[in-house]
């Protein structure tokens, strides 16, 4: 018999042992590490993003469109992550394993999970490409592109990503649906380990099986294929690769133009560069971890047999979607000295005050702090004239200040 990969059942058997022979000792391996792994990224990763959401709708941090997209990435990997744990927690012969309710639960997870992961990997590609067309608007005086730095594009590239998303995932809504199947005795294996104690040998349980529909045929399975593998890997996998180059080129660029500027001496980045630098590098994280997927599913396009040993990859590849989805914590973290300074200040109960100014210099705690200091509102108002001192000492001015070169000061 053949089926909708085109190989025979004998074929297909052999494809199978030949992968789960090749990878036994590797997958033999990993298994009880991930056990132990993916526990750990789940529970740390949906605090670390849920830290990022509470830190970001911070007044100070509210300022910048791109942090919207961080908002929302966060929430779909905090979901992605805590649906993740729960699924896999509940394994066979768990008693909640054989009930009609986890039945429906891993329906809609099988659904759910792939969209969430689809909106955080287009609003990356968004973000990037966003990124890209404010630097270039800068930077060419002649440009024609509206203002992209502002929340009215960010909100369009971010509806954009969103509608992507759900056409994308549209064969994946419709191709599961429950099937119930015979009730029967509790599997043997069930009365031992762990949950035996949760059995009985005269229980009877009921199967409830994740099935495709009756009109599910070989050509539905062919576009959902390969609507997945183009829009779930290989277009946001080819648009992540250039728009990180372009990135990292105008990077290169701005450096040089400022060193040219200074006279060969620069002194740090410039907030632009700094946050340019931030994105690219969680654009960078979720191109190595996207990027093995995107390259074996276009193999299994091209060769079917490749798709078993995919299969047995399940679990490497799962590893790697928790890395990136718990990884945008620390590259904030380490990249922006703004976040790490309204972290201390909104965590500040169980952490250390910040030591650092606005620009990531150290300051001089004042013990005599106001209510309008704490808050912010360090103005003097005279004749009509609203004058605000910045912490590197510079006067801003009816609304202006002046905008630092980051070049040394000469003496």
């Amino acid at each position: 018999m053949t089926s909708c990969d085109g190989f025979v059942d004998l074929t297909r058997h052999q494809a199978k042992d030949y992968y789960r022979t090749l990878l036994l000792p590797f997958t033999s391996v990993f298994s009880q590490i991930h056990g132990y792994l993916y526990v750990f990224l789940c529970v740390i990763g949906v605090f670390a993003n849920i830290s990022i959401v509470v830190v970001l709708l911070r007044p100070a941090m509210r300022k910048s469109p791109f942090n919207l997209f961080l908002v929302i990435i966060a929430l779909c990997d905090a979901s992605l992550m805590g649906t993740y744990l729960m699924y896999k927690h509940v394994e066979l012969c768990h008693p909640w394993y054989f009930s009609y309710p986890w039945a429906v639960y891993t329906k809609y997870y099988a659904i759910i999970s792939v969209l969430l992961h689809t909106c955080s990997l287009w609003l990356t590609v968004n973000m990037a490409i966003l990124r890209y067309l404010v630097l270039y608007r800068g930077s060419c005086s002649d440009s024609r592109l509206p203002p992209c730095n502002g929340f009215p594009a960010a909100i369009i590239a971010i509806f954009i990503a969103i509608i992507v998303s759900v056409i994308g995932c549209l064969p994946v809504f419709v191709r599961y649906t429950l099937v119930p199947r015979n009730s029967s005795t509790v599997p043997s294996e069930c009365l031992e380990g762990k949950y035996g104690k949760y059995w009985e040998p005269t229980d009877i349980i009921e199967f409830y099986a994740i099935d495709q529909p009756e009109w599910w045929n070989c050509s539905a399975e062919k576009i959902n294929y390969w609507t997945v593998a183009l829009v779930h890997k290989l277009i946001p996998c080819v648009l992540l690769t250039i728009f990180m180059t372009l990135l990292v080129r105008m990077l290169i660029e701005a450096r040089e133009r400022r060193s040219r500027l200074c006279g060969g001496v620069t002194s740090g980045n410039s907030q632009a560069e700094r946050t340019t630098a931030m994105l690219t590098g969680i654009v960078a994280v979720f191109l190595i971890t996207e990027l093995p997927q995107g390259v074996l599913t276009l193999a299994s396009g091209v060769h079917h047999e490749f798709t078993y040993l995919t299969m047995h990859l399940n679990n490497v590849f799962d590893l790697l979607s928790l890395i990136n989805s718990s990884v945008n914590f620390v590259l904030c973290a380490l990249m922006s000295h703004v976040f790490r300074r309204e972290f201390l200040h909104t965590f500040g109960v169980c952490c250390p005050q910040s030591s650092e100014s606005h620009s990531g210099a150290p300051i001089q705690q004042k013990p005599n702090r106001n209510l309008f200091s704490h808050f912010g509102f360090g103005t003097s108002s005279n004749n009509n004239t609203t004058t605000t001192t910045n912490f590197n000492g510079k006067a801003k001015k009816n609304g202006f200040m002046p905008v630092p070169t980051n070049c040394p000061d000469e003496n």
